[in-house]
């Protein structure tokens, strides 16, 4: 048992500490690691930017969208009620328009298109001789700054025209993508 344990003791005595040294070219020093963050920090910096820029872009794209939509369809059912009616008023410039409807389910009833300047809606009243209420045909975040209707060639042997003048503006949206758009169609009524 001495034996084994003074071979053992010269194996302890034999090992030795194995010492590792950093070497130069090993590792990277505090000046390459302050020049790493910093340009990762510039890096970052520009594609956040960049990233924002295009946030922003599709806001106004989209802005943009659902003003065209809003007033497009506003536009399409006045000049499908104009074009099935029959216009009887006088010459100029109107802010809102009554006429009868050959649309089918009107039955000749009086239809009305006006701009609501309470809610900055275009209204249309389907007759307005009943009680009901007139209904928005414009959705609420849009504002129509301006409605207009030119009613022309009314005598008895020319042929009418309505010029419809839609003034729109996206309404409750930041100043930055904030949308306005200006319209304007010609119509005549088919009925003669």
């Amino acid at each position: 048992m001495h034996n084994a344990l003074q071979k053992l003791i010269r194996q302890l005595a034999d090992l030795k500490a194995k010492s590792y040294k950093l070497k130069a070219s090993e590792g990277y020093s505090l000046i390459e690691l302050m020049v790493a963050i910093g340009v990762f920090a510039m890096v970052t910096t520009m594609l956040s930017g960049t990233f924002i820029i295009s946030l922003r872009g599709q806001g106004k794209s989209a802005t943009v969208q659902n003003v065209a939509d809003n007033t497009r369809y506003a536009m399409e059912v006045m000049a499908k009620e104009i074009r099935m009616g029959m216009i009887k008023t006088t010459e100029g410039y109107v802010s809102d328009i009554q006429f009868r409807s050959n649309m089918p389910n009107r039955n000749g009833a009086t239809v009305r298109f006006y701009l609501d300047g309470a809610s900055s809606q275009v209204m249309f009243d389907d007759d307005i001789s009943d009680a009901l209420a007139p209904e928005p045909i414009t959705a609420s975040s849009i504002a129509i700054s301006s409605l207009t209707f030119d009613v022309s060639g009314v005598s008895p042997m020319s042929q009418p025209r309505i010029t419809i003048i839609m003034q729109a503006k996206s309404a409750g949206t930041a100043e930055d993508i904030a949308t306005r758009i200006d319209l304007q169609t010609t119509i005549s009524p088919r009925s003669l």
